[in-house]
């Protein structure tokens, strides 16, 4: 995993301080390299919290990683994960339920919202796509009479794809 993005996600309570010191020696193999960074990797996940916390802030000054605010680093996380299913090293739906329900849920954007819910980053397409396949994957009936839900669920997925590729594009733009 890369630093950056686990002190993103740190920030946001998706990861806890305790899996630093594994992902310090796995930053070290990608060629990150800091004094803070080295103590950690000898560290352990039942090591000391404040320690941990302590090396971990050394660590982000020395690599000069600086952290954007809460809604920022939600929007960074987010974008990463749909570079993974860009890549296909993350299946589309599962993929975009991450965002949701992991990354889009630890920042308030709903209180945003001004028409509809998520509308503030432009998500309120990918989430209306999302309901809808998850409804028709829980369809105990055929919704089309000359489509199985299986055959509607791969039209969905290219609708949610291309919702997601425009969300991706106009929030890089930004």
């Amino acid at each position: 995993m890369n630093f950056r993005l686990l002190a993103l996600k740190i920030l946001l309570n998706i990861e806890s301080i305790r899996t630093v010191p594994s992902a310090a020696l796995q930053a070290l193999q990608e060629g990150y390299d800091s004094p803070s960074l080295w103590i950690l990797a000898g560290f352990s996940k039942h090591d000391d919290v404040y320690d941990i916390l302590h090396y971990y802030h050394n660590a982000l000054d020395e690599l000069g990683i600086i952290l954007p605010d809460k809604r920022d680093a939600a929007i960074e996380i987010a974008l990463s994960i749909a570079d993974e299913i860009f890549d296909n090293r993350r299946q589309l739906i599962e993929g975009v339920r991450g965002i949701k329900n992991t990354v889009i849920d630890a920042y308030p954007f709903y209180e945003e919202s001004k028409h509809r819910v998520y509308d503030s980053i432009s998500f309120e397409n990918i989430y209306a796509s999302l309901l809808e396949i998850e409804e028709l994957e829980w369809s105990a009936y055929q919704w089309h009479h000359n489509k199985t839900n299986k055959e509607l669920e791969a039209e969905f997925s290219l609708d949610l794809m291309k919702e997601l590729r425009e969300w991706y594009a106009l929030m890089k733009n930004k």
